[in-house]
């Protein structure tokens, strides 16, 4: 790869690949998608899948060595990462809780557990069906100035669309692309642009340990943000590394706002609401403060009878 280009792409395993080409606290944002420990080479053969346009050679971890590839793989995302900087991992649940326990044994913090709905294309008849995958939001913790990224309204202006759009149960859509190569359970790129949009900025850089399809890659590139990946099919490797020259970058998307006439209906809505509050509150410290004033005359009834003394009626103990 040529000095000059944001990108970096190396065609050997993720957990040796960082310790030889990535630096301490030098990468804003991961986003990734492990193989998931379930002979995920052989899924052709139940899902149905047409796999003349996949690409060749893709490589599952044996079942045995899943927990400790994990926690490799995890510590070196912990070290590489900035203070505040943010990870992603998209996992199924069959070994999600290898990668939870490797998770745990380090210094990072949890943000979120967010579930991606998605649709297998399977069906069972005996349990419920799979129609999901899960997405670890985790970050490394702030540092002075260092802090984690979090553009709550790069999508949208108004904090209503904004809500709705953060919620923690998302949308997985299907990327249909007949003919197309592709790698073996590619990720959407629409999917993972959201993402880097949420928890990067321009000129940071995103970091994908199995880059696949290098879709993570794409969606960086395209919105000015630097990227580095590992992919370890040398088949895969030759198929998607050129895709990243045909980039073709963007600016950030302008968020969007609603009509002037919904926004006005917003905030009558939220007037109406911020009285309210107001009015709650308001009642509240009154009655706080009546109740105050009946503990201080208690108080101070308690007081004169004691001073009263035992011969003197106070009047108080009628």
């Amino acid at each position: 790869m040529q000095s000059d280009k944001l990108y970096r792409v190396y065609n050997q395993d993720c957990i040796t690949g960082m310790q030889e080409h990535v630096g301490d606290n030098t990468v804003d944002l991961v986003f990734t998608d492990p193989p998931y420990g379930i002979d995920g080479d052989e899924l052709d053969v139940h899902y149905h899948r047409d796999e003349s346009v996949v690409v060749p050679g893709y490589r599952d971890v044996p079942l045995s060595e899943y927990a400790d590839f994990s926690r490799n793989w995890v510590k070196q995302c912990e070290r590489v990462l900035r203070p505040g900087g943010s990870l992603y991992i998209v996992s199924g649940y069959t070994n999600l809780h290898h990668i939870l326990n490797a998770l745990h044994e380090t210094k990072l913090q949890e943000i979120n557990h967010l579930i991606a709905q998605y649709s297998f294309g399977v069906s069972t008849k005996n349990k419920f069906v799979s129609s999901h995958y899960h997405v670890l939001f985790w970050a490394k913790p702030d540092r002075a100035k260092q802090k984690r990224t979090f553009n709550s309204n790069w999508r949208y202006t108004d904090q209503k669309d904004s809500y709705h759009d953060r919620l923690s149960v998302q949308t997985l859509p299907r990327d249909y692309k007949p003919g197309e190569i592709k790698n073996k359970n590619q990720l959407s790129e629409t999917f993972i642009e959201k993402f880097i949009m949420y928890s990067s900025n321009r000129n940071d850089t995103v970091l994908d340990c199995f880059g696949g399809g290098l879709t993570t890659g794409r969606a960086a590139l395209r919105f000015g943000r630097r990227f580095i990946g590992f992919e370890l099919n040398p088949h895969a490797y030759a198929a998607f590394v050129p895709t990243l020259d045909s980039v073709e970058a963007r600016p950030d998307p302008v968020p969007e706002a609603p009509d002037q006439e919904e926004l006005a209906k917003r905030e009558r809505l939220r007037a109406g609401w911020r009285r309210d509050r107001a009015a709650r509150k308001a009642e509240k410290n009154a009655l706080t403060t009546a109740n105050g004033m009946l503990v201080w005359a208690h108080q101070d009834e308690s007081t004169e009878s004691r001073d009263a003394g035992p011969d003197q009626d106070c009047g108080c103990c009628r």
